[in-house]
């Protein structure tokens, strides 16, 4: 990587007189850090650091306020966004990562939630990723409903290089997955780390291994065994959120992001030919070549190859099947999901699924159409794909380094700001408690002072078995009873008629 790089730099920078070349050094410095992609000022640690001088968190005891949160949420089941935030950006030490972790999860549990303040996620990825816990990170971020923790761009590609510098090419595309589960790639550095990170997966998938949620088989004995569970879920995926495989979410990440890529069309094409392959969409991979082919548009030889390696093996699964079809992905098990053969061939028949073994061998021939780039050696895209990142890296890096900085500035004024809003919320709260309670006393008050006045209405409302001492003479007559007068009409007085 260091030779690339620097054999790039040498290309394309100026000489002076006698053949002696003019280095740009901050370039230099900036891609040959720790063989990295990024400068080290890049994480802004002395920006992010600042927040400890705030006089609202020196003045916060982050075991005090953990303690306060936990006696809270023990007794009512909430907590306050504010105060959890500002214990995320308090706490500095290692030990605290369980006690963070159950904080955010709390959180989201609670109905402030949606108050979350974007400084809680970035203080929590920002400590997982100093203790170097970034298996623990990455099961955090990927449990978006128990945790709710989304990563910004900024870290996104911090933690992108990260990986790629210590070859962690799994680990990278999982943070480019993420960003494409969210739609959204955000700043063109991120599109173009998200580009790298997937085509180097696809080169070299180390390390090996990709903890994803299997699909359980069933037993080999003819007993069923039945579990109780508390719903019924019908069969279903959304082919987005429910992606497990990794050639699923690498493949449809690529293909997404390189629609993206502007600064090269051999490189937009190569990547969104070869994502939806490796993703097994072969409708896109049929538009696409269909496109290729009738524009000449050249793309990378070694994304042609790829591509017509994974058609023949597609071929050659659907010759060995019975039915003579393509295998349909296996679906996600979910809790209370009933993966029995009969259900899940229903639920491809309902949503149409594409029957793909009739265009895999339109898609083989159309192939040999499609024009590839000459003089291209092996690992020439991923190369590209580098030089694609210096430049942008070049042009938008002190940008976005800045952005940075005055983000944590608007962080320190939202968090105060959000403080005072809570403190005028719970006097105003406070207040109405106390005017209720006013209200209360001057009530059992009027009623001590007009007890007599209404003693009759007391009486009435004890129990039948309390009220023998006050039982009242027959004749008695409640003063506030309305008086009836029995009215007897007179007799009427029968008169003869005279007789004429």
């Amino acid at each position: 990587m260091r030779l690339f790089l620097l054999s790039k730099l040498i290309q394309h920078t100026p000489r002076c007189g006698g053949g002696k070349l003019i280095f740009d050094i901050k370039r230099i410095s900036r891609q040959m850090s720790s063989l990295g992609y990024l400068r080290d000022s890049y994480k802004c640690e002395e920006a992010w650091s600042k927040r400890l001088q705030s006089s609202l968190l020196q003045k916060v005891n982050p075991d005090d306020l953990f303690f306060e949160m936990d006696q809270k949420y023990q007794t009512d089941k909430v907590l306050s966004a504010v105060d959890v935030d500002i214990y995320m950006n308090k706490v500095t030490d290692v030990e605290s990562l369980d006690e963070m972790e159950e904080a955010v999860y709390r959180l989201r549990k609670s109905p402030a939630s949606a108050d979350t303040l974007p400084s809680t996620n970035h203080a929590l990825i920002r400590a997982f990723m100093a203790a170097q816990k970034t298996d623990d990170l990455l099961r955090i971020l990927n449990d978006r409903l128990n945790y709710g923790v989304f990563l910004d761009f900024h870290l996104a590609n911090i933690l992108m290089d990260e990986f790629l510098k210590s070859g962690n090419n799994r680990d990278a595309a999982k943070v480019a997955g993420l960003l494409m589960l969210e739609e959204d790639f955000g700043l063109p550095t991120s599109k173009l780390f998200c580009l790298l990170s997937c085509l180097k997966y696809l080169k070299d998938p180390k390390p090996e291994g990709w903890e994803t949620v299997e699909t359980p088989k069933g037993d080999d004995d003819e007993e069923i065994k039945k579990v109780r569970v508390r719903f019924l879920r019908n069969v279903y995926t959304d082919q987005h959120f429910d992606l497990y495989e990794p050639h699923h979410i690498v493949g449809k990440t690529l293909g997404s992001v390189g629609q993206l890529v502007t600064e090269d069309e051999a490189v937009s094409h190569s990547a969104q030919l070869l994502g939806w392959a490796v993703y097994g969409k072969w409708e896109k991979v049929k538009q696409l070549v269909d496109r290729l082919a009738s524009a000449r548009k050249p793309i990378y030889s070694e994304v042609l190859k790829t591509v017509s390696e994974l058609v023949d093996k597609a071929l050659a699964e659907v010759e060995a099947s019975p039915t003579k079809t393509l295998p349909k992905p296996k679906l996600r098990q979910l809790y209370g999901m009933n993966l029995d053969d009969k259900g899940v061939a229903a639920f491809w028949d309902r949503i149409k699924y594409p029957a793909y073994e009739k265009i895999l061998p339109n898609i083989k021939s159309k192939l040999t159409s499609v024009g590839v780039l000459a003089n291209q050696e092996d690992g020439a895209l991923v190369k590209k794909a580098e030089e694609l990142l210096s430049g942008a890296l070049s042009e938008r890096e002190e940008q976005e380094i800045a952005n940075q900085i005055k983000t944590y500035e608007d962080w320190e004024a939202m968090r105060l700001a959000e403080l005072e809003r809570q403190i005028r919320r719970f006097k105003a709260y406070k207040l109405t408690e106390d005017i209720e309670a006013r209200k209360q006393e001057l009530r059992e008050k009027e009623e001590v002072i007009f007890f007599f006045d209404h003693e009759e209405e007391w009486m009435m409302k004890l129990p039948p078995d309390q009220q023998a001492g006050y039982k009242l003479p027959e004749d008695y007559i409640p003063s506030n009873a309305v008086k009836f007068v029995k009215v007897i009409p007179p007799k009427k007085i029968k008169t003869k008629k005279a007789k004429v």
